[in-house]
């Protein structure tokens, strides 16, 4: 589990950096993700994998409650219509991708279990939500995004490298592959496309 607990510090210190620069107007955003899966790294780390597909229930319930919660704010605290309505897009979406996940999770009788990186994405959506209250206007805006992007490719990562090879299930990494990593992967187009307009 080390490599995971190493990726969410270098998440956590990311989304900071993202957060300290977010008023700069040119801030640089790396180019969408591989569809593939390919992550980059030349292949020299083998993926972690993790022991119990809980875990992955876990992990994603954790993402969702996140992005439902930042999204609750934004969509009355932005500044920009266009900001507000990917607020309300992400409750939505990851209301929905929740129950779908929380349905599956009975019909498996997987049970949700709380690991190292579920609990870390908990504290970290808590770090960033007390930053965010703090901030009004455009710098909430460019914020908010800044912290959506960030967050959308850590849970791309995780999806190629850890959560869908230790999807032993076929139902379950076939909803991973299909349901859950295209609504990721959409929601980061999106959140860039908005962040380069600000």
């Amino acid at each position: 589990m080390r490599p995971l607990m190493l990726h969410a510090l270098r998440a956590s210190l990311i989304l900071s950096a993202a957060l300290a620069a977010a008023q700069d107007a040119g801030h640089h955003h790396p180019g969408t993700p591989d569809p593939s899966g390919g992550t980059g790294m030349g292949g020299v780390e083998a993926p972690p994998t993790l022991q119990n597909e809980g875990e992955i229930f876990a992990i994603l319930a954790a993402a969702d409650r996140a992005e439902i919660t930042e999204g609750t704010y934004a969509r009355t605290h932005a500044r920009s219509r266009d900001v507000r309505s990917y607020g309300r897009m992400m409750v939505t979406m990851h209301t929905a991708a929740s129950n779908r996940m929380s349905a599956l999770s009975r019909r498996l009788r997987i049970s949700p279990l709380e690991g190292a990186e579920s609990r870390s994405l908990t504290r970290e959506a808590a770090a960033t939500q007390a930053q965010l209250a703090r901030l009004t206007g455009d710098e909430f805006d460019r914020a908010y995004l800044s912290s959506q992007i960030t967050e959308h490719e850590h849970l791309l990562e995780m999806l190629d490298r850890t959560l869908i090879p230790s999807a032993r299930t076929a139902e379950l990494r076939t909803a991973l592959q299909n349901d859950v990593r295209p609504m990721v992967s959409s929601h980061l187009v999106r959140a860039r496309t908005l962040r380069e307009r600000l």
